[in-house]
């Protein structure tokens, strides 16, 4: 199972990070790093399975895949956003932390934007027909 996986690597990646913080603090923020892209990386690879299963309740229920695709966008935005943040704060930088979250409420914002206008289309005509 793939947890285990994560849970082994993390763990190691956690007694790598304490030793050489001991030792070398210059490289524990790098370890501690490149271990979060490793697990965000298998992470990834674990959508693939879900990316099918929504492609094919779009495709058997005709649903628009141009909303779904901003919903995933949206999800991936967030999920992106505040893995770097947390990344920034584990670094001991909150300032930058808190402007990557900022950035990442942006972007949600401007890729959700087409869509709420679109469901305020449908409104109007459904408003109007009446």
């Amino acid at each position: 199972m793939t947890i285990f996986k994560i849970v082994g690597l993390a763990l190691a990646a956690l007694t790598a990070v304490l030793l050489l913080r001991a030792y070398r603090p210059e490289l524990a923020v790098q370890a501690a790093v490149a271990a979060g892209v490793v697990l965000l990386l298998i992470a990834v690879t674990e959508l693939s399975g879900v990316m099918a299963m929504i492609d094919a309740i779009v495709a058997k229920y005709g649903l628009s895949s141009e909303h779904i695709k901003v919903v995933l966008k949206v999800i991936g935005i967030a999920y992106l956003a505040q893995f770097a943040a947390q990344t920034c704060r584990d670094a001991g930088e909150g300032a930058i932390a808190s402007k990557v979250e900022l950035v990442g409420r942006v972007l949600i914002v401007t890729v959700a934007v087409p869509v709420v206008f679109s469901i305020l289309d449908v409104l109007g005509t459904l408003l109007n027909a009446l």
